[in-house]
């Protein structure tokens, strides 16, 4: 018996992945066979669900540079 369209372990794993991050679009790509990340900075390609995770993790908890403001600072 054949999975049909989006039952398949790697469509789970997609969604899964969509799920710990909301603010990021994860999908698996049925003809290329590769997951992709959307985030503010564009799409990213990874080969492997493991791949994808540690980027979705970077995206997402990465630290900010040291002497980092949330605002520029504006000279008056």
């Amino acid at each position: 018996m054949t999975a049909r369209w989006g039952r398949t372990p790697r469509y789970a794993a997609a969604a899964n992945l969509q799920a710990a991050h909301p603010g990021l679009i994860v999908w698996f790509g049925e003809r290329s066979g590769h997951f992709y990340l959307m985030d503010a900075e564009g799409l990213h390609e990874r080969d492997s669900i493991d791949a994808l995770t540690l980027l979705a993790w970077w995206r997402t908890h990465r630290p900010r540079p040291r002497r980092s403001w949330s605002a520029p600072a504006v000279r008056t």
